[in-house]
């Protein structure tokens, strides 16, 4: 299998770069690894493929994922007074039943 790579420059905060080389040499014992190890922070932030390649392996038809944009259009209207309305008017009967 032929893996294709692509070289990328990326602007870091000097401090955060430092603390991650040091993090890649504690777990390696060499700096060598730092491409590899980018390329796990990366691909652990990929939540779709993540949840596509799962799902094959299951053997499972993911097209995609749902955002919340996608459920907030989809969800279905509320029919009636809100909750909120609900429960103050039974919080008002029970303290008129307490208090008389």
């Amino acid at each position: 299998m032929v893996v294709s790579v692509k070289k990328v420059r990326v602007y870091l905060d000097e401090k955060t770069w430092n603390r991650f080389k040091a993090s890649v040499f504690a777990k390696h014992g060499s700096l060598r690894y730092l491409s590899q190890e980018v390329e796990t922070v990366l691909r652990s932030e990929d939540a779709e493929n993540a949840l596509t390649s799962l799902s094959e392996k299951m053997g499972l038809n993911a097209t995609g994922l749902i955002t919340s944009s996608d459920i907030k259009k989809n969800r279905p209207k509320s029919r009636g007074p809100p909750s909120e309305e609900i429960i103050r008017e039974m919080r008002q009967t029970r303290h008129a039943k307490v208090v008389s």
